[in-house]
Order: C-alpha cells, then structure tokens, then sequence
C-alpha cells in the first residue's frame, strides 16, 4: 500500500503548485484561532445557544491538491464502488431466486411464503450494503479536481483534510464569513 501523499499546505501562497504532483493548487482563505471560553447563554427544550471566545485570530491562506487528496481516496472509492455494484447484483440475484422459489413451492403444494423468506432476506441485506457502498463512493467521489469549487466549498474540503492530516494541532479552522459574522455580532 501506497504511503498517503500530504494534501493540504496551510501556510501557502496564491498559484502554488504541489510539490508531491506538480499541479496547481486552488488556495483556500481561512483564519486560525485559539478558543480560550466558553458558556452557555441560552438553552430551549432541543437545543443549546453556546458562546465562544477566541483569542489569537489570524488570517492565512492555504493550498490543498485536490490530485494528492483524490488519489489517497482512490482505494475508498473502488471498494465503495465495488460494494455498491456488488450488493445491487446480489440483491437482484437473490429476488430472483425469491420468484423462483415461490413459483416452484407453489406448482408442489408447499407455503409460499416459506420459501420466500431466506431470499427477500438476502435482498434486503445487499441492497443495504449497495447503499453503504453507494455513500462512501458519494463521499470519496466529490474530490474531483476538475471541478469549479467556490470558496466556501474549498474551505470545507481543506477543513476535512487539514484535521485528517493534524496539521493544526490546538487551533480551530474559521472561513472568512465565520470570522466576519463575529466581528459584527
């Protein structure tokens, strides 16, 4: 197995191009800060009004490759894939063999139903692992570095890499529009 190629670059610059690929990577603005407190201001019957304060708020522009982070998700996506097409073609298998078991039990005089159960059992178990599989394909899949990703989204991505890499020990991530919404609030 392959080692996982780093993805994500925190302290980088405008049209940076990845040192492990040679693509260019998309920058991503976004802050750092160092929550110091927090408490409860208000509270209802489901849920919970929480206020933190940060201190040591600064602003940074990172890189991330979306090529590097594709290929580490590679062998998620084909088992995702291979789940979900397999689960599909083992459910129909097994629906099939449901009908033809019912239709056998039933030219010999025996309980339909019966003969049913075992199979719609299986269908009903790989039809929820094609949808497993169909979920983590989903997931993996939208690392997709020919797509036109809006800052907002290209934060998101960073801010699931750089915790999966732990390149921000004892800082929370911010975007731009977290940290502008504090400053008027």
């Amino acid at each position: 197995m392959a080692a996982k190629k780093k993805t994500c670059y925190p302290h980088g610059v405008e049209n940076f191009i990845c040192p492990v690929c040679g693509h260019p990577m998309p920058s991503v603005e976004y802050y750092t800060a160092r929550p110091i407190s927090q408490e409860e201001v208000g509270r209802s019957y489901d849920s919970r009004t929480i206020r933190i304060t940060y201190t040591d708020v600064n602003p940074h522009i990172g890189n991330m490759c979306l090529f590097c982070a594709r290929d580490n998700a590679k062998g998620k996506r084909t088992a995702g894939l291979l789940v979900m097409a397999g689960g599909g073609a083992i459910s129909i298998i097994a629906m099939i063999w449901g009908v033809v078991a019912a239709n056998l039990t039933e030219r010999a005089g025996g309980d339909v139903g019966a003969a049913m159960g075992l199979p719609m059992a299986l269908m009903c178990v790989f039809i929820i692992a094609a949808i497993v599989g169909l979920a983590i394909f989903i997931e993996t899949n939208r690392l997709n570095p020919w797509r036109k990703y809006s800052q907002e989204q290209l934060f998101i991505l960073f801010q699931i890499l750089i915790k999966k890499e732990g390149s921000l020990p004892g800082a929370v991530c911010l975007s731009p529009g977290q940290v502008s919404q504090m400053k008027r609030g």
